[in-house]
């Protein structure tokens, strides 16, 4: 998987809040304006050659590996939040900014994923106020990894939970053996 930092995300979230592209003008009225002219093309061409964004007439636009990254609507939400946390650490208002979904459904996922232990809010000064920060917990890296794993692979991390499972079951040694028989046969149809 490719990763991006934060200003990479910068760029990115400028061109997907503005129909997928960006040009000067946009730039320039961006939060990337502090950048400067030469560390905003150096940036603009560590993006194209990582096909991210490419030329589109006056314009860059974003391409869909970038979009793959964190704004295909095809990927659950709550795997997305979980991503975004990767770069960095976010405010709640900021992930909301960043993703473009629904304020309510993105904070209502940030719950869920809390109370599974994927993410933590923990407190950080700034600017001498107290804020509330959303932090990636090993669980929430762990359930990345999976998610990134092809399907096969999944499939196998799977079976091999369950075999695990049943060993440290109290049933009888031959309902394990025939249980843990069929795992292995399923897991080798895989191979």
């Amino acid at each position: 998987m490719i990763k991006i930092d934060q200003i990479d995300l910068a760029f990115l979230h400028l061109a997907f809040s503005n129909n997928g592209k960006f040009d000067e003008q946009d730039l320039v009225k961006s939060e990337l304006a502090y950048l400067g002219v030469g560390r905003t093309l150096d940036r603009i061409a560590n993006l194209k050659e990582r096909n991210l964004i490419e030329l589109d007439g006056s314009s860059f636009r974003a391409t869909g590996l970038a979009q793959e990254l964190l704004w295909n609507k095809n990927e659950s939400l709550e795997t997305r939040i979980l991503k975004l946390l990767q770069i960095k650490s976010f405010e709640e208002s900021q992930i909301i900014r960043y993703l473009i979904d629904s304020p309510d459904l993105i904070r209502q996922k940030i719950e869920e994923a809390r109370k599974k232990g994927l993410l933590i809010f923990t407190t950080i000064k700034k600017d001498d106020k107290v804020i509330m920060v959303c932090e990636l917990t090993a669980e929430g890296n762990e359930f990345i990894r999976d998610q990134l794993l092809d399907i096969k692979s999944q499939l196998q991390k799977t079976l091999e939970s369950m075999s695990k499972k049943v060993q440290d079951t109290k049933a009888d040694d031959e309902k394990i053996k025939s249980i843990l028989q069929k795992i292995r046969e399923i897991a080798t149809e895989l191979d």
